[in-house]
């Protein structure tokens, strides 16, 4: 009982941190924080709208907000004295921004602001503050756009994979056809393999997808690591499946069958396959749910033993 008062009271001694003086410095930091990154955010929230690679770029940010919600009062009680070494990563960021700028490379421009972030936490609240809720600032990592290098390496490599892989598979099951690169030749004509369908797109929602899994459940180190890993070849294996399945309806009804409505089905149902891959790899491992992890953290002392024992 006295363990439970003392984190209790530890926990109001935390709230107590947080006085008008800070609430006033950190709106001011957040208005010069959005004047600076306003033309980037603008430029982001364009790339989300525009680029179907990165649609789900929405739904991150609420969900680090939501994650660093969670971690609210563990991060009130953790805030001490600033550490100067903040000031190297702001400074950090700040030159790579307006370098970024100078140069025309709005890619760069949305790193820096996460390097921003973490600079300013561990400037203004410290160390151990920071170590609370550096997943959801990282997290954001996922909103932003790949290096185009990067980007088309990765999509060549998935495409050439895929159309192996994929067309391996429907000629496992029966299905007459022949592959020349990225086309794949059958009686009822060709399907070729575009960046569409590499499934780089799944890929990135769903290695997202993954950290967060990996971050809510329980459990030891390397299972979590294992989880979230498991989101690359389940990704890239449902995007095999769909290219089986693809070259599977186009034979059997048709090439306008299977580039047609199927072809768009098949988007959300490699990624619903990939999901559900993904839920059986954290009940494998003995990993428990996110949602059982918060109701425990919910019942245990100060809201979140059970993120300790994680």
């Amino acid at each position: 009982m006295k363990r439970l008062q003392d984190e209790a009271g530890s926990g109001r001694a935390g709230d107590s941190k947080v006085d008008a003086r800070m609430v006033v410095a950190v709106l001011i930091v957040v208005a010069l924080v959005v004047a600076v990154y306003r033309d980037a955010f603008a430029i982001l929230v364009r790339t989300w709208e525009t680029n179907p690679d990165y649609s789900h770029g929405y739904i991150i940010p609420p969900i680090a907000v939501f994650v660093f919600w969670r971690e609210w009062k563990r991060f009130v009680a953790s805030i001490a004295r600033g550490s100067a070494w903040g000031l190297v990563l702001i400074a950090a960021a700040l030159i790579g921004h307006i370098l970024s700028i100078r140069a025309g490379v709005f890619m760069t421009q949305g790193y820096s602001f996460v390097l921003l972030l973490f600079g300013l936490t561990l400037f203004m609240f410290g160390g151990k503050a920071l170590r609370r809720v550096w997943f959801p600032l990282g997290y954001l990592v996922f909103m932003l756009p790949i290096p185009p290098y990067l980007l088309n390496v990765v999509s060549f490599q998935l495409k050439v994979f895929a159309a192996g892989a994929g067309s391996t598979v429907a000629a496992h099951l029966g299905v007459p056809l022949a592959r020349a690169g990225m086309t794949i030749h059958l009686p009822a004509g060709s399907l070729r393999i575009a960046n569409p369908c590499s499934g780089l797109r799944s890929l990135i929602a769903l290695v997202a997808l993954g950290a967060l899994f990996a971050y809510l459940s329980r459990g030891s180190m390397w299972k979590r690591i294992v989880l979230f890993l498991s989101a690359v070849p389940l990704a890239v294996g449902a995007n095999v499946l769909r290219i089986a399945a693809l070259c599977v309806v186009a034979s059997v009804w048709g090439i306008d069958a299977a580039l047609g409505f199927f072809h768009d089905l098949s988007g959300l149902l490699l990624f619903l396959v990939a999901f559900t891959g993904l839920v059986i790899v954290r009940k494998l491992l003995r990993t428990e749910s996110p949602h059982a992890d918060v109701m425990k953290g919910d019942a245990g002392s100060g809201h979140g033993a059970g993120r300790e024992a994680a």
